[in-house]
């Protein structure tokens, strides 16, 4: 057994917080400290929090306090946007010994190396060198997220990330591409561009006029990158050259220079809608409505039918009546997506919701959430059908499903099970889909 000392990190919420998760670890790692699951033993126990509902809210406080049954001479270590919302709550708690917020992430591990200084010994910090913090791999996944913005400039009604996480950001595009590139030679063959208001890339950069899609297009330039996916984007933010690399992806295995983005861009967007009704959205300050949506849908679905678009819908929000909600079950049903991410609205104290009239019924809200959860299923498994022979090119992650096959996501989000040799883990392969049941796919490896 190792007389290195332990630290465990578990991540709530979005693929921000999984990234800079990873960069905590590379953190502790430089320290001397080695990584071991949440649920075992440990000196150090990291919990990356998430405020967007109470539910994430509730589990924060819930691990919180396992981690300290478990060990409990253990430094726990509360950071993330809860910790960053909710501070002296948790405090009050005396689950934990650290309560940081966001900006203190990259001093949280010589923090808790700190509390542990009578026991731990203190080693050179290897990342003195490394300012920006890069991540060198995500031993966890195949797929390896880059962080290339941070913070909202939106007032949308219901959110509190904008206060949780500060005002936008951007990432130099020097130090996205370095971290791109690093992932990418360690053997990621993914990277997915991840930011919390991600459209937003460029806005306050001093060039004045960098964009997403520039960035995006010197990421798929990179050799060391194989294939590129975007999270998040909001509909006002999808430009006519993201639609473009977008409908030309699907290519890792083959890159067409001639292509836009070289072919590399998966053919995915996930577009947040939140409701189908131009009334709850003005409620909401969404800036669009809802025909904006369907012309960008109808748009990508017209130039490349294989694009997977997913859509976030928010039920329940202030005011929404069965009317309102009957015009978004409609608007959803209508529109030529592939899945949806249904949310049930949640009060969080300091938004403008919050203090909102015409609070919908809590038992209401979930069953609206239902309902748009059954559509989703029905969209997933017609989207899976529809794939049902072709070729599509396909990161084999883990663990095997329960017939022993082996699982990947294909480029435009689908799930993809087939069988092959472990060696194939983390690769990307060619799969002919022979088969779907419900939104899952089977497939027969292509030599």
């Amino acid at each position: 057994m190792s007389d290195r000392p332990r630290v465990a990190i578990r991540t709530l919420g979005c693929k921000l917080n999984q990234y800079e998760s990873e960069q905590l670890r590379e953190d502790f790692e430089a320290l001397g400290f080695v990584t071991v699951p949440f649920d075992a033993p440990a000196e150090v126990y990291v919990l990356n929090t998430c405020t967007v509902t109470h539910r994430t809210d509730r589990d924060t406080r819930r691990l919180g306090r396992q981690a300290r049954r478990r060990c409990p001479d253990a430094v726990i270590v509360l950071t993330g946007c809860c910790a960053e919302m909710h501070a002296e709550e948790l405090e009050a708690l005396g689950v934990a010994d650290v309560i940081a917020g966001n900006d203190a992430k990259p001093d949280l591990a010589r923090v808790a190396a700190g509390r542990l200084a009578s026991r731990v010994p203190s080693p050179p910090d290897r990342r003195d060198g490394d300012p920006e913090r890069l991540v060198h791999r995500f031993p966890d996944n195949t797929r390896a997220f880059v962080k290339v913005q941070e913070g909202c400039d939106a007032s949308c009604a219901y959110c509190i990330i904008s206060a949780a996480r500060g005002p936008s950001r951007s990432t130099p595009p020097d130090t996205v591409l370095r971290q791109a590139d690093l992932l990418g030679r360690s053997g990621h063959p993914e990277v997915v561009l991840v930011g919390t208001h991600l459209g937003a890339w460029g806005r306050d950069l001093d060039a004045g006029n960098a964009e997403l899609a520039d960035l995006l297009r010197a990421v798929c330039d990179l050799d060391s990158v194989g294939r590129v996916r975007l999270s998040s984007i909001e509909p006002c933010e999808v430009t006519d050259e993201l639609v473009a690399m977008v409908c030309a992806g699907g290519g890792a295995l083959d890159p067409d220079p001639a292509l836009p983005g070289g072919g590399k861009v998966c053919r995915h967007l996930h577009v947040p809608l939140q409701s189908g009704c131009d009334a709850t959205l003005a409620r909401m300050n969404r800036p669009y409505e809802c025909a904006l949506y369907r012309n960008l849908v109808a748009d990508v679905a017209a130039r490349e039918p294989r694009v997977s678009i997913g859509a976030d819908v928010l039920t329940g929000f202030p005011g929404e009546s069965e009317e309102e909600f009957a015009q978004t079950l409609e608007f959803v049903r209508s529109l030529p997506v592939a899945y949806l991410h249904v949310f049930t609205y949640s009060e969080r104290p300091g938004t403008a919701a919050a203090e909102m009239p015409a609070s919908v019924n809590p038992e209401v809200r979930k069953q609206r959430t239902r309902v748009l959860r059954e559509v989703s299923e029905h969209k997933a498994a017609a989207c899976a059908r529809a794939a049902v022979g072709e070729r599509l090119e396909v990161v084999v992650e883990t663990p095997r499903d329960d017939a022993g096959r082996l699982v990947g996501i294909s480029d435009n989000y689908l799930r993809v099970a087939f069988e092959g040799s472990e060696d194939l883990v983390g690769r990307i392969v060619p799969v002919q889909v022979i088969g779907a049941e419900g939104a899952a796919l089977s497939g027969s490896l292509l030599e």
